[in-house]
């Protein structure tokens, strides 16, 4: 775990004491019912404080005193003339869940709260805050614990402790979560066997072919970021040398055979190797599968921390480079008693940045089409099923709740699709009613999916068909190159939305019709079309759609018309004398 000897304090510090019902500033009173406004609280630390603990290096004035000074300059050094032990710190706190001022999540700022200070309805008369919001954390035997639920970061999550948690958590997911039981099916037609080679911490690895039988699989979502050293092709498979040598394949997935391991299974599902990569058939027909695939897997690795295979992901986690403070303060626990613990207060560059795996097209099925999965972090690692939600146990360590940027509502497009439907028919809702709920659905998704990046921009049908796939067993409607026929025409007014001056670059091949969100790359929205179906008054005649493979009806396409009915109207238009870029 984090060595939280490590952190910071000293006698100024001490002054600091976390109290979230100390809600009036030192012989103060402010606005019209004597409290402050939010979760703002007060230390009992003054500026004068703060300046005289910045002199004598205390790690926490030293810091705040530097904020302060950048990001206000003179305001900051005039109000530091001023009676100094007169002004107040002040802090706001954060709980992630919403609900209640506990647990405390983060501060989002410390301040400084001046008494002579005109009043602000949302600021109150804090004149000065940092603007870098702080993790809080505490220890599982701190008395502390039961407000603050972030616990230290294990900086280990390769140990052999790390991993029996995550099989514990796997034996408990499949034998006492009945929200999550399933029969599985199938398997891939291919997998990787993996067995370790004594204790060496090496493994032999084959490509097997199933041949319809039925067992415990697992399936690798990851970055490739850039071809991989070691990949399936139609020579490897004609060569019958189905042998892989452990030490060539990328560290992603050295990880994942690993984990494999140590969960009790022996097969692991990796697309790089159970795809042939040089053959289209192949790749068509395997990326078809993957809605079957994922929701068959018995738990699917998530690689979320790295942007590159050959980084791996159970490296060890070092805040060293990041870590702009790491200090411990009193935290007066809202009991009978009193009681003080310790809270430890930190602030690491990009940690609120979503994690790579989150930018990548690809991983976005993935993880949508899983119906529990172990996910490696940049801070922890996170058990997420059904059934696992934000309860205390399921992560290595940091925070229960989802970082931002990460798709959180846990949604098992299989499962949740389906109860979900079955509910609304059992509440008598209208078809017409579902049939609008299941489109939302697909609207938000897309809006999730288009930002992101691709390699091969070419694949942006393809990185999505998976999941309309599965929309499109439930809508029973024509997919046409990401949007639904009983959508149109009124849904092809989707827009591109990008900052003011922001342009996109054209794609260089054909990935999608021009009249389709799927023919550019960048992020959509679908409010105007929304609009639009309220009073639409062109009508759609015909659609002809060219699939790259006839069977992948999902899949890439190679030509898009449609034809359509309706008014014209006269309308001007001016070459923009811009470069394109």
């Amino acid at each position: 775990m984090s060595d939280v000897a490590h952190y910071h304090s000293c006698q100024y510090c001490q002054k600091f004491i976390i109290d979230l019902d100390n809600r009036l500033p030192p012989g103060g009173m402010n606005g019209d019912n004597g409290e402050t406004t939010g979760e703002i609280f007060f230390f009992g630390a003054t500026l004068k404080d703060v300046i005289k603990g910045a002199s004598d290096h205390c790690h926490l004035c030293m810091w705040l005193d530097s904020a302060w000074g950048k990001d206000y300059g003179d305001k900051y050094r005039m109000l530091k003339k001023l009676s100094t032990d007169s002004i107040a710190v002040c802090a706001e706190s954060f709980n992630m869940s919403l609900n209640g001022r506990y647990p405390v999540d983060e501060l989002l700022f410390i301040g400084l709260w001046d008494e002579n200070a005109p009043y602000d309805p949302k600021m109150g008369k804090c004149r000065i805050k940092c603007q870098d919001v702080m993790d809080v954390f505490t220890t599982k035997d701190d008395p502390a614990n039961r407000f603050i639920w972030t616990r230290p970061i294990n900086s280990r999550p390769d140990s052999s402790e790390n991993l029996a948690l995550a099989r514990r958590w796997l034996e408990e997911c499949l034998h006492s979560h009945s929200n999550c039981r399933a029969e599985q099916e199938s398997m891939p037609s291919r997998v990787l066997r993996v067995n370790e080679i004594g204790a060496s911490g090496k493994f032999e690895v084959l490509i097997e072919h199933t041949y319809d039988r039925v067992e415990p699989f697992v399936a690798l979502s990851y970055c490739w970021g850039g071809d991989q050293p070691c990949k399936t092709t139609k020579s490897r498979m004609e060569t019958g040398n189905l042998r892989l040598p452990y030490e060539h394949l990328a560290k992603s997935v050295q990880d994942a055979i690993k984990v494999t391991s140590r969960l009790g299974l022996k097969y692991l599902w990796v697309d790089s190797l159970c795809i042939v990569q040089d053959d289209v058939d192949d790749k068509i027909e395997q990326i078809a599968e993957m809605p079957r695939i994922y929701n068959q897997a018995c738990v699917t690795i998530v690689a979320a921390r790295s942007d590159r295979a050959i980084e791996g992901f159970l490296n060890d986690i070092s805040l060293t480079s990041t870590a702009r403070l790491a200090v411990r303060l009193p935290f007066r626990c809202p009991d009978q008693s009193d009681t003080l613990g310790s809270a430890y207060i930190t602030h690491n560059e990009g940690s609120r940045e979503p994690e790579p795996i989150h930018s990548r097209a690809w991983t976005l099925q993935e993880r949508y089409l899983s119906n529990r999965f172990l996910e490696f972090g940049r801070y922890q690692m996170r058990w997420i099923c059904a059934s696992s939600g934000t309860k205390d146990g399921y992560c290595d360590g940091w925070k229960r709740e989802d970082s931002e940027g990460t798709p959180t509502d846990v949604m098992s497009i299989y499962r949740e699709l389906q109860q979900d439907l079955e509910e609304m028919i059992l509440k008598g809702s209208s078809p017409e009613w579902i049939t609008d709920w299941v489109e939302g659905k697909w609207e938000t998704i897309v809006h999730s999916y288009a930002p992101r990046k691709l390699s091969v921009l070419t694949d942006r049908s393809l990185a999505i068909s998976g999941i309309a796939k599965v929309f499109g067993s439930q809508l029973k409607d024509d997919y046409l190159a990401g949007l639904w026929r009983a959508t149109l025409p009124s849904f092809l007014c989707w827009r591109v939305t990008l900052g003011k001056g922001e342009r996109l670059p054209r794609p260089n091949n054909y990935q999608g019709p021009s009249w389709s969100w799927t023919g550019i790359n960048g992020p959509i929205s679908f409010l105007l079309a929304q609009s639009c179906t309220r009073d639409c008054r062109a009508a759609l005649l015909n659609a002809d759609i060219k699939f790259v493979n006839t069977n992948a009806r999902y899949g890439s396409v190679r030509q898009g018309i449609l034809m359509l009915k309706g008014r014209l109207r006269k309308a001007s238009w001016q070459k923009d004398k811009r470069k394109s870029p």
